[in-house]
């Protein structure tokens, strides 16, 4: 043990607040091994210098810095972004990987979630919170110069989130911040330091100010909504310098950028609603770098030697919902039992193996992923189970079966999802209808949210759907928009007093051991009451050519392409 970190390590502990505290003694106590602890501890705001040095006096490897290898500077990356935005250029309203993508190119967060979970300085160089995290500290990066020359200051982050969690302003950022944190609980200390107030104990909260939150790009105080794609005004490496709906976008080097400068002189968009047109354009030269793709809609690009897949683990997922309880749920599935009948016909390793080529794990009908630190891994997984369903359908009145109607996108691999889940169901008696729609469609209609606010679109008012859900960091924003009882994008219309509890103490627990007791709570019920099928979460993948140097997917499918250079 070097005694030379032991006492730098005992100096740590005594300044280290309650949040951080508790992190150090669960690694010393040995409730969490070295990658999960580098994880919490960074999320904590503990700095990876203090990690290293904690872990080396308590016996385990430090951190290791690689050295970043200098690309070559200059040209121009062709990126082909598939779908295009399907609404306009306004980061409080992303809620699609057209807009999150392209806004990502030049914005920036307070935080960044790195490929391991952990949480690195962006905009904020550091982060603390009070005693039981109901208030956490943000110290604002000096020196940053928006792309119209003002200066970065605490205002702007203030600005920033109160419209974010504006619950009259439509901003999809509500899906991470209702019921969390309201635009009364931002405050500026100084022109540096930005305090949030929650409504809610968090130990988390630090995670949704990151990238995964992706509305959650700081722009200036005096922003104008509707200006974001027609004036230059974000902080990263590159500056918007045109942009045509349904076309394409340019983007330029950012001479000030405070990380920089870029590597590459500017970035080319590309918008794409054809899988075959897109792959076309990689193989054939005319790109080189996809936003995403999907083994089973862009197969060529797997088995080809001139290209390089760009993958990482992650949580995205798909979510199967069956309403339970609107006027529009089909009276068959408005019963727990019949729910999990049509859960255990679902053969979840054939889905995984020949819709995502391996490039995933099973889900087990909660949001709590296997990447997930906080995920109790004791609770027994889903598997198909004929006999069990059918039995489960016999009880429930409907063993001589029904038909029901399940919309859905034609996106990437979910039409062939629904058809592996329809060919399943019907083994049990199930028919299920497929209506499947294009995305613009599916996600169409009125909306103004939550259970009393369901409006007319088809993913919130058909009673079966599927829909594409992307990575979080840790699961709170599914939990809290999706599981609980009146959440904003509560698909299921589903209602459970015990999940819901379980959901604030999981969310408050400042202990990964405490994290897991009440995740375990939440699962189980799930398992029961069955409002969801997770059939599996996916690795993020990406494709580009072999001249592309530098990059690293994000499993939310943000483009950080600022150290990113061509060979």
């Amino acid at each position: 043990m070097n005694r030379k970190s032991m006492r730098e390590a005992d100096e740590l502990r005594r300044l280290a607040g309650p949040i951080e505290g508790n992190v150090i003694d669960e690694l010393v106590d040995g409730e969490m091994d070295r990658s999960t602890f580098i994880k919490r501890a960074s999320v904590a705001g503990l700095s990876f210098a203090s990690i290293g040095t904690i872990l080396e006096a308590f016996g385990h490897p430090g951190i290791a810095h690689a050295a970043v290898a200098a690309g070559k500077a200059g040209g121009r990356l062709r990126l082909g972004i598939i779908p295009g935005p399907a609404r306009d250029l306004e980061p409080s309203a992303f809620a699609d990987h057209g807009t999150l993508a392209t806004g990502s190119i030049c914005g920036e967060f307070l935080t960044r979630s790195r490929q391991n979970l952990t949480l690195a300085p962006e905009l904020a160089t550091s982060w603390k919170s009070n005693a039981d995290g109901t208030q956490w500290a943000f110290n604002i990066r000096k020196g940053v110069k928006f792309a119209n020359g003002q200066p970065l200051t605490a205002a702007d982050v203030v600005a920033t989130y109160k419209r974010l969690t504006d619950p009259n302003g439509g901003s999809s950022a509500l899906s991470a911040f209702k019921g969390l944190l309201g635009p009364g609980g931002i405050k500026a200390v100084g022109d540096h330091t930005v305090v949030f107030y929650l409504q809610a104990a968090s130990a988390s909260f630090p995670y949704l100010t990151s990238n995964t939150t992706y509305q959650a790009i700081i722009l200036p105080a005096n922003y104008q909504m509707g200006t974001f794609s027609k004036t230059p005004q974000t902080t990263g490496p590159f500056v918007m310098t045109s942009y045509t709906p349904g076309v394409g976008a340019k983007f330029d080097r950012n001479p000030n950028w405070w990380n920089g400068p870029a590597l590459l002189d500017g970035v080319d968009v590309t918008y794409y609603s054809d899988n075959a047109a897109v792959d076309a354009a990689l193989l054939g030269g005319q790109l080189d770098l996809i936003s995403q793709v999907n083994y089973s809609s862009d197969r060529p690009l797997f088995h080809n030697g001139n290209v390089v897949i760009f993958s990482t683990s992650g949580a995205p997922h798909r979510q199967i919902a069956m309403l339970v309880q609107t006027a529009a749920a089909n009276p068959a599935l408005k019963d727990y039992r019949v729910r999990q009948a049509i859960a255990l016909a679902f053969d979840r390793d054939t889905a995984v193996k020949q819709l995502l080529g391996g490039y995933g794990d099973v889900g087990n009908d909660s949001p709590f992923a296997p990447v997930y630190p906080s995920t109790d891994k004791s609770v027994p997984q889903r598997h198909q189970d004929l006999a069990a369903a059918k039995k489960l359908l016999q009880q429930s009145g409907h063993g001589r079966g029904f038909s029901v109607t399940l919309t859905t996108e034609k996106f990437q691999e979910i039409p062939q999802l629904a058809q592996l889940l329809a060919a399943n169901a019907k083994k049990i008696g199930v028919n299920i209808k497929l209506n499947i729609i294009t995305s613009d469609a599916y996600y169409g209609g009125t909306y103004s949210g939550g259970a009393t606010g369901r409006g007319t679109t088809p993913w919130l008012n058909s009673p079966m759907d599927i829909t594409d859900w992307g990575h979080r960091s840790v699961p709170n924003v599914v939990l809290t928009s999706a599981v609980h009882s009146g959440g904003v994008w509560n698909e299921a219309d589903y209602s459970s007093k015990v999940v819901d509890k379980a959901i604030a103490d999981y969310e408050a627990a400042l202990s990964l051991k405490d994290q897991r007791k009440y995740a375990k709570i939440i699962e189980t019920q799930m398992l029961h009451d069955s409002p969801y099928i997770f059939p599996y979460f996916f690795k993020w993948t990406q494709a580009g050519s072999k001249r592309v140097k530098g990059f690293k997917a994000d499993a939310i499918g943000t483009q950080a392409l600022g150290k990113v250079s061509l060979g």
